[in-house]
């Protein structure tokens, strides 16, 4: 099983495998960094100009000092003070620093009264309301507390300019905001471009490795794996590039700036708040231990439940007509349960850090109010300051938050990236040759030379079988079910390479040859008829330089046009998946026709005409040996009648090849081919 044996390797290794599809978008991953990085810096910024505008504008005050001759000399060299009357020193609160203020309470020369700056022109407003007020040169100096009791005209005029300074910041505000939706947009623009690039270009890789891969690749995988590794994976690979790389980094620089505005602005205040990183980063380390395994899990079962449901949609009809959906529901059943119980494992160690980190958050902010508090009022903070720090908060604690978010995603990613690299990685069993040879003269001749091969170790499916199919003449191959007629198409298609033995067309080893150019030698019709989305003509030319003409005239010597120039829009008739709007026999006329029209040198049928009524088998027989005359024609058959006029017969039992010639010969022989002939034909 793939889930079994994926890698054991590091992250650094899936992401270096990962940047080997990004470093060529460099420029534009750089250039979204940069608008990040803006956006940071305007994140921070904010914060601080609220903080501006409180302590500057709305809550501008003066502490008063009440200092004696001597001391305002000590005080002079620390304290730059604006305004002197008698024994006290007005200073504008802000400018005291923290340790300054600490040695002037001790000091006890801190009053309680906070006082402010009204201009000596408003002088009148004052006298008209009866405000006790300080004069200090230019300024008069009014208790905070009495500004109350002016009128709101008196107010509105003594605080005009903070008002006007409070609009101009606000107006900064908000063109910071918008320049901030601006830079958001164009790098949510850019990095979904870079990403989706990524993406098609690593599903594009994917397609072609597949296509490349040999047959016993896809026995081994089934189709709904396949379907998830280029659809669920990449698409958790493009969360990883839009949500995750970019925005971390950006996350990260966020912290750094607010953590040092932090500092600037109030170290005691700073430590609270980083003091809660100890439990944090405990938390961080439990989580990241028990995600990855649940992440893992959830994308191996959700695999597996693809699997399922790929191949019970597949073969719903034989589900249906064998009363087989109780068992198919129940076994379903049971894979859901598995992703089931995957998601809630997966779901409770999300649910557990993510309210522990909002817990952590709001505990800071607690701490935070109450010491801020208390510094506010005894003047140690200023309001602004403490605005900030709760600004602060949601700026430092939001990208930690998200972390299980993108954790979440980031382990997804990797375990995606897990599947995709394993299966970028896996080789083909085929190997295409360097040099690559090309017939002198394509006739058609194919031998076999002791040929052996396996599907399963020690289980021969073919032991030691040689022949030789002449140019132009037509073969077929008869026997019992699992007796290797099958693989003998297998192994000349190139789907498998022999363990012993080598296999020549006109000449040549087919190892020797172009993949490429060994298939477009035949043109191959199978039992089961693959027919894709897309109208009739698609899927006859099927990607190939051929023209309508010689559409036209394969469709008419296998008389399919018969049944296409019956329906209104003739070549152009959309089919179903599977080409569920047609017939068997319209099916089967349909790949008669893709398979000649390319005029391939051999003609391979594997129970082509099987399935089909007995007319439509007749117009085909009919058209066979049309077309038989000037190509080498290889038939795989159960019904001995529609092989009956080849060239030589092989018969085959248990993967060797028993006895060979001509219908009447083998008849006379009375052996194998015989007794088949019997099963068939005898009451």
């Amino acid at each position: 099983m793939e889930e079994e044996r994926l890698y054991k390797t590091s992250d650094k290794n899936l992401l270096r495998n990962i940047w080997t599809y990004s470093k060529k978008y460099l420029l534009q991953i750089i250039l979204t960094f940069i608008f990040l990085i803006i956006m940071s810096i305007l994140q921070i910024v904010l914060p601080v100009i609220s903080k501006t505008a409180i302590d500057n504008y709305i809550q501008k005050n003066y502490t008063a000092l009440q200092l004696s001759d001597a001391s305002k000399e000590i005080y002079q060299k620390n304290i730059s003070y604006s305004y002197l009357s008698d024994s006290l020193v007005f200073v504008p609160s802000k400018l005291i620093t923290k340790d300054e203020f600490y040695a002037l309470k001790r000091d006890s020369v801190v009053l309680e009264r906070k006082y402010y700056p009204v201009e000596v022109k408003y002088k009148n407003y004052l006298d008209e309301e009866r405000i006790n007020y300080i004069n200090v040169g230019n300024f008069c100096l009014v208790e905070q507390n009495s500004l109350k009791e002016m009128n709101v005209h008196c107010l509105k005029e003594v605080r005009a300019k903070d008002v006007l300074s409070v609009k101009k910041l606000a107006l900064l505000y908000v063109i910071l905001l918008i320049v901030s939706f601006l830079f958001n947009y164009m790098q949510v623009i850019i990095l979904a471009t870079v990403s989706e690039k990524i993406m098609y270009d690593m599903r594009d890789k994917m397609i072609k490795h597949l296509m490349s891969l040999s047959m016993d690749f896809y026995n081994k995988n089934p189709l709904g794996r396949l379907v998830t590794r280029a659809t669920n994976d990449i698409a958790a690979l493009r969360e990883l590039f839009t949500d995750v790389f970019i925005y971390s980094a950006k996350d990260i620089l966020t912290i750094i700036g607010v953590v040092i505005v932090m500092f600037k602005m109030s170290w005691k205040l700073s430590l609270i708040v980083l003091g809660a990183m100890p439990f944090v980063i405990l938390l961080l380390f439990l989580f990241q231990k028990f995600a990855r395994g649940a992440y893992r899990d959830v994308r191996t079962t959700l695999a597996k439940v693809n699997a399922f449901l790929s191949e019970s949609i597949t073969g719903m009809s034989l589900i249906q007509s064998f009363h087989q959906e109780k068992y198919s529901y129940n076994d379903f059943a049971a894979t859901g349960k598995n992703y089931y119980r995957a998601n809630m494992n997966q779901l409770f160690i999300f649910s557990i850090f993510r309210p522990l980190i909002d817990v952590m958050s709001y505990i800071v902010i607690a701490v935070l109010i109450y010491v801020g508090g208390r510094g506010i009022f005894n003047g140690e903070f200023t309001i602004g300051i403490l605005f900030a720090f709760l600004f602060f908060i949601e700026l430092f604690f939001r990208p930690i938050f998200d972390f299980s978010e993108k954790y979440n995603i980031y382990q997804s990613a990797m375990a995606s990236s897990e599947r995709i690299f394993l299966l970028l990685d896996e080789k083909s069993s085929i190997k295409e040759t360097e040099n690559p040879i090309e017939p002198k003269k394509p006739l058609g001749k194919i031998e076999f030379r002791n040929i052996t091969f396996e599907y399963k170790k020690n289980e021969p499916v073919l032991k030691n079988i040689s022949f030789v199919i002449e140019p132009n003449s037509s073969a077929a191959f008869v026997g019992a079910t699992g007796a290797g007629k099958t693989t003998i198409i297998n192994l000349l298609m190139r789907y498998y390479d022999p363990k012993e033995g080598e296999i020549f067309i006109d000449g040549v080893n087919i190892k020797e040859m172009s993949i490429s150019f060994l298939r477009s030698y035949f043109g191959l019709v199978m039992q089961d008829v693959m027919i894709f989305s897309g109208d009739i003509k698609y899927n006859i030319i099927f990607n190939r330089n051929i023209d309508d003409k010689t559409m036209i005239e394969y469709s008419q010597y296998v008389n399919a046009d018969k049944f296409i120039n019956k329906i209104s829009t003739g070549y152009f008739t959309m089919l179903n998946e599977r080409g569920t709007n047609l017939s068997t026999g319209q099916r089967q006329l349909l790949a008669f026709t893709r398979a000649l029209v390319n005029q391939p040198k051999v003609l391979v049928l594997d129970e082509a005409t099987s399935n089909i009524d007995s007319e439509t088998e007749y117009l085909i027989q009919d058209a066979i040996k049309k077309i038989m005359h000037n190509r080498t024609t290889i038939a795989i058959a159960h019904r001995l009648s529609t092989i009956q006029d080849a060239n030589i017969i092989y018969t085959m039992h248990k993967g060797r090849i028993v006895e060979q010639g001509s219908h009447k010969d083998l008849l006379a022989n009375r052996k194998y081919y015989y007794d088949l002939y019997k099963l068939q034909y005898v009451k």
